[in-house]
């Protein structure tokens, strides 16, 4: 059997609302809205700046991001993003998926290696993610693209994660919901992949496919990958 690298995506609540929530904290007296167009915009900055440079996003992308949006504020203390990144780890909410607790806990007790292979900015941000979502005791290892430099669907984060793992390419099945990053970046790799697509988005692309990671299991009893 192959061994699963798992996207167990957790539901977040809206970046904006949480930044809102931090200022309000801090004396920044701003509506939802102002904050919203402010990190919007540096949204759009940063795609801007990724295209030119082709940097990988990290945590001093991050920085360089809550600096833009502290500008677009109006803020006169720059200094203030630089604490931004740590208070949103701090107030994050994270909520996982119904399914997710369930089929790793599963997995794992039938003895397969549980990796995460994530675009984001350190394994310091995503274990925090899965631990408020609950989910980052089940797995064994996290592969966050801002530490090594590459992202999916480049095969290069997919190479990293076998060799860290020690565990050959077509012996991983990754399962994530983007069809561009997760699937083709996978099978580039020379990965098994399956797309989870919950809300039937991709119901025109030709691939392995499942809606809930409850058919995940059931998939490898069957040993049809």
């Amino acid at each position: 059997m192959a061994e699963p690298s798992i996207s167990a995506r957790a539901e977040a609540e809206e970046d904006y609302l949480v930044f809102h929530r931090i200022l309000l904290k801090l004396g920044y007296r701003f509506e939802p809205v102002e904050v919203e167009k402010a990190l919007k915009a540096a949204r759009l900055w940063w795609s801007q700046e990724k295209a030119r440079s082709r940097e990988v996003w990290n945590e001093n992308t991050w920085i360089k991001l809550l600096r833009k949006m502290v500008s677009n504020l109006s803020i006169p203390n720059q200094a203030l993003a630089e604490h931004l990144l740590d208070y949103w780890l701090s107030e994050s909410v994270f909520q996982a998926y119904e399914d997710a607790g369930h089929a790793l806990k599963e997995l794992k007790n039938n003895g397969f290696q549980l990796i995460t292979v994530s675009n984001v900015s350190s394994s310091r941000n995503l274990a925090a993610y899965l631990r408020k979502a609950g989910l980052l005791e089940y797995f064994d290892m996290l592969v966050a693209s801002g530490d090594v430099g590459f992202e999916k669907p480049n095969p290069e984060i997919f190479h990293i994660a076998s060799r860290l793992s020690k565990t050959p390419l077509e012996k991983i099945l990754h399962v994530g919901d983007k069809y561009e990053e997760d699937y083709l970046g996978a099978r580039a790799a020379g990965v098994n992949a399956i797309l989870i697509d919950r809300m039937g988005r991709y119901e025109d692309k030709q691939c392995l496919k499942i809606s809930s990671l409850k058919e995940l299991t059931s998939l490898l009893q069957n040993s049809v990958l």
